[in-house]
């Protein structure tokens, strides 16, 4: 499987021109997975419900990438505005060759519950028979989701992020998102690609450092330059990360347990 994480500094306010971008990047970017930052569709740092409403969307708006995805036979995934039944959730739109998803951000953050409703239930879908999970940005910070996900099989998780800069040391030049990005990794055995945005909106400066870490925490980024990093996973490294030795198994070693909901039919 080819993945690719982009990018880019949307327009803000913004809202046609970004999904232009959008439909070019998963159009135009050689790659079964193409991944765009959170909230990309709108930009980000907007101060009341009143002023992001004009830039939401609805899921009617995911049709116009459908016909890319059949095409390519490619997943696009990808952070937008959400509004349905009255309210407004900071989601993840997941449009495949096969079926539309969408993945609404379950922890929020600082001024997002100012505009936003939370979401409740992780997503995890299959593409060339491999189970790949999503998150958005501060969602990350959860250990417990990485393992729910690790749980369900998950051998790709995809974060659409838009976390602003941090002040790093010069020893350790990368942001604290990437190290939970190889943590997670690292932890489940599992390979995570973030896709976080540039730019600068109202004072917030946002530092890219979009990565594809495999499961034993080996990490490429593109740094803060717009652009596209596309890269080739071996899941064979997935079994040999989860199976270091014939002692120890990442699945079975847990002492506690994270309980997946109990289900209908299920015992």
């Amino acid at each position: 499987m080819r993945v690719a994480v982009a990018q880019f500094a949307p327009e803000f306010p913004g809202h046609d021109a970004n999904w232009e971008t959008i439909h070019h990047l998963a159009e135009s970017t050689d790659a079964d997975v193409v991944v765009v930052p959170e909230l990309i569709s709108c930009g980000y740092m907007y101060k009341s419900r009143r002023e992001i409403h004009p830039y939401t969307d609805s899921r009617r708006v995911l049709r116009e990438l459908e016909p890319v995805a059949k095409r390519h036979r490619r997943v696009i995934v990808g952070g937008f505005a959400e509004r349905a039944a009255g309210q407004l959730f900071n989601s993840a739109f997941v449009v495949g060759p096969l079926q539309t998803s969408v993945f609404r951000k379950i922890h929020l953050w600082n001024y997002e519950r100012e505009l936003f409703e939370p979401g409740s239930r992780p997503l995890v879908f299959s593409h060339l028979g491999h189970r790949v999970g999503v998150e958005v940005c501060y969602d990350l910070q959860f250990p417990e989701l990485g393992s729910y996900y690790a749980r369900l099989g998950t051998e790709l998780l995809l974060v659409p992020m838009a976390w602003a800069e941090e002040k790093v040391s010069n020893e350790s030049p990368l942001q604290p998102y990437t190290h939970l990005a190889i943590a997670t990794a690292t932890s489940h055995g599992m390979f995570v690609a973030v896709s976080n945005r540039v730019g600068r909106e109202r004072g917030a400066v946002f530092p890219g450092q979009s990565s594809i870490v495999d499961p034993f925490g080996r990490m490429r980024h593109l740094g803060s330059r717009t652009g596209t990093l596309v890269q080739d996973l071996d899941f064979s490294f997935v079994q040999r990360a989860k199976r270091p030795n014939r002692r120890n198994d990442l699945d079975v070693d847990p002492r506690l347990r994270v309980l997946l909901p109990r289900t209908r039919g299920r015992r």
